[in-house]
């Protein structure tokens, strides 16, 4: 037992000695293998593989087996996809090799290998020492529904894995305080493929706040970051309207059956649907069954703090006071984000967990690393084992099982 506690301790401080950069990939490859090894089968609903092949070929509109995808778009004699396209675009060298046969969820798993590498190196820039960071880092990536998520890869969950990566590279550059340019950009990139995400603007515009004492530079850096923003945003009102003719993407509207939808009776959005999202986030439990395992995962999903139940920690954090000038930021960040997304029609089902959460993770981690000790103690990690836990039976019974239903 001593001879194994004397490999680990030493391949520990082996790897404590790595540069940066090799400690961010070697973090990165570990968290792919895990995602690999519960990764399900190539989702039926691959939209953007189809979007990226209709790229290639100079459209805009889907063809051949796109066109009978769910939430398809027939507009003016084209079928198209509603979804913003960042997704496409990165799948544009796969798609270009392996064609429409290519597996969407393969792009879902590396790019989350890489989200868990990036967590890990914006807590420790935002002050974790480097196991809080890992700890928190793997909380992240196997302790929330992303791990569920990322492991599926369908349409609807590879644009919040997209989205996710991009925004927490942007934070990453802020708190590095690079270009602003950059950091508008990333975010950018991180909108379109989450539309809400772009309400996070203003974390980033108080990032710069704090980073000038002048208002001349303040308003200098805050014209390179929306420079930057303009570019991915500005390409995405273009491609709207080559599409429907407007700058906005009114897809969501012309979606076949939404007006007849039960859960959009009073429009896409209205403030009347927020309950049914406060009971999704802190209510909404599993389906319990007469008999053994007495439980299964509902595919409405699960509320927020079951799912995750280390997110306690966020609370722990505002009740002691102790929050930092990031962690404000982070707060007012979230509630930036929060009133599209509760009140959207549906609460993100087909779902593990509360998948919208995603939008703002990285903020969620921020305030959680936060309410944490920075040396971690018994009550900080039977926490984050205990939502990894929660989440392997999500992954386990939905994606190797098929254990759910609603």
């Amino acid at each position: 037992m001593s001879s194994v506690r004397q490999i680990l301790a030493s391949a520990i401080k082996k790897v404590s000695l790595l540069r940066l950069r090799y400690k961010f990939l070697l973090i990165a490859t570990v968290a792919l293998l895990v995602f690999l090894l519960s990764k399900g089968p190539p989702p039926g609903q691959n939209h953007f593989v189809y979007l990226a092949d209709a790229f290639l070929h100079g459209r805009l509109g889907l063809s051949g087996g796109g066109t009978a995808l769910a939430e398809v778009v027939p507009f003016n004699g084209n079928y198209y996809v509603v979804y913003p396209p960042m997704p496409a675009v990165l799948l544009l060298p796969f798609v270009a090799v392996w064609g429409t046969s290519f597996d969407q969820a393969l792009l879902s798993v590396v790019l989350a290998g890489f989200c868990v590498a990036a967590t890990w190196l914006m807590l420790k820039k935002a002050g974790s020492n480097q196991t809080k960071a890992l700890w928190l880092a793997g909380l992240f990536g196997f302790g929330t529904c992303f791990w569920f998520i990322a492991s599926v890869g369908s349409s609807w969950y590879i644009e919040h894995v997209v989205a996710v990566l991009f925004l927490t590279s942007a934070i990453i550059l802020s708190l590095y305080k690079k270009s602003n340019f950059a950091v508008g950009l990333f975010l950018g990139c991180a909108v379109i493929a989450r539309l809400p995400v772009s309400l996070a603007f203003p974390f980033f515009l108080w990032m710069i706040y704090d980073q000038k004492n002048t208002w001349v530079p303040r308003f200098k850096q805050a014209l390179l970051f929306f420079a930057g923003l303009s570019i991915p945003v500005g390409l995405n009102a273009l491609y709207d309207y080559a599409r429907y003719g407007v700058f906005t993407n009114i897809g969501y509207y012309l979606i076949p059956g939404i007006q007849e939808d039960p859960f959009f009776q009073q429009g896409i959005f209205n403030i009347a649907y927020i309950p049914r999202h406060i009971y999704a986030i802190f209510f909404q439990g599993p389906n319990l069954l007469p008999n053994f395992p007495w439980f299964e995962p509902n595919w409405m999903g699960l509320g927020l703090f079951l799912t995750t139940p280390a997110f306690l920690f966020i609370f722990i954090g505002a009740f002691r006071g102790g929050w930092r000038s990031i962690n404000k930021k982070a707060v007012l960040a979230i509630l930036c984000i929060l009133p599209p997304i509760i009140t959207h029609g549906t609460v993100g089902f087909t779902q593990f967990g509360y998948r919208f959460s995603l939008d703002f993770v990285p903020f969620l981690m921020l305030l959680t690393a936060a309410g944490m000790r920075e040396n971690l103690g018994r009550a900080e990690k039977a926490l984050i084992i205990l939502s990894t836990l929660v989440n392997l039976w999500g992954v386990v019974a939905i994606i190797k099982f098929n254990f759910v239903s609603f």
